[in-house]
């Protein structure tokens, strides 16, 4: 959904305090697919799971995790919007499936594709007659009907507290990040304005420059000097490691000498 008037108040007089308020989270927010987490390109999208735009967008973003595999992480993020009644109620099942599940990726993104199916099951006026514990029966039992996890587990889920802070640490987080309105889709930690127009290859002219730029700049390491050892510690990237460093993955070269203060020599 477009950003409106009444988000871009609502963060104005928020987003101050609301990032200095920002519990730490016991991990990094959001759920993350495809290449390492320092990845030369990191796509994150702050989506409402009841928002139309959102869902207008999905599949394509699920097309741009297939093209780029691991050459690329996509993060993504839910924002429930105060005006859907009932995104932060779906909002939260995300997190309950990821915790029931121990954060499993098809799992999660098989919840994320479901609901936006079938949002229109909890729009607004599609539940006005409905009490908060109707809506949250009726996510558990469609979640229970396609077979992510069960009612009872669901339920149960719905009922944390501590799931209940995750759903609101996440929320306070995107408003850090100076989120307001879905979907927004940032790389590498800049906005930018990619919608639900946006196709493939709208993308794709957008991250390939960026990766053809980094390859460029690794692929000048050809080989390194005498008694040091090349390093190729993540796609594209490589670094030349000094006698007693360590290749570590998605790092590069280390060395963990303690007896030594930490110095290789």
């Amino acid at each position: 959904m477009q950003r409106t008037i009444f988000s871009i108040i609502l963060a104005v007089v928020y987003v101050g305090f609301i990032s200095a308020q920002v519990p730490i989270p016991s991990r990094p927010d959001g759920y993350g697919v495809g290449g390492p987490a320092d990845a030369h390109v990191v796509v994150e999208m702050f989506f409402d799971p009841l928002c139309p735009g959102c869902k207008a967008s999905w599949p394509t973003v699920l097309q741009l995790i297939q093209a780029y595999a691991t050459r690329i992480h996509v993060r993504i993020h839910t924002f429930p919007l105060p005006y859907h009644t009932n995104s932060f109620v779906a909002s939260q099942g995300l997190h309950v499936v990821a915790n029931v599940t121990n954060r499993n990726l098809d799992a999660i993104f098989q919840y994320v594709t479901k609901v936006f199916e079938n949002q229109q099951m909890w729009y607004n006026d599609a539940t006005k007659s409905m009490t908060m514990p109707q809506v949250i029966d009726s996510l558990a039992t469609y979640i229970d009907k396609i077979g992510l996890i069960s009612k009872d587990k669901f339920l149960a889920g719905m009922a944390s507290d501590d799931i209940n802070d995750e759903t609101r640490i996440s929320w306070k987080y995107a408003c850090s990040r100076g989120v307001v309105g879905t979907p927004t889709f940032l790389i590498n930690g800049v906005t930018i304005s990619a919608n639900s127009a946006w196709s493939l290859d709208d993308w794709k002219s957008v991250i390939d420059p960026i990766l053809a730029s980094n390859k460029k700049v690794s692929s000048q390491i050809k080989d390194c000097p005498p008694n040091q050892k090349k390093c190729t510690y993540a796609p594209h990237k490589t670094q030349c490691c000094l006698v007693g460093e360590s290749c570590i993955p998605n790092v590069g070269c280390r060395c963990f000498n303690f007896k030594n203060g930490n110095k290789c020599a």
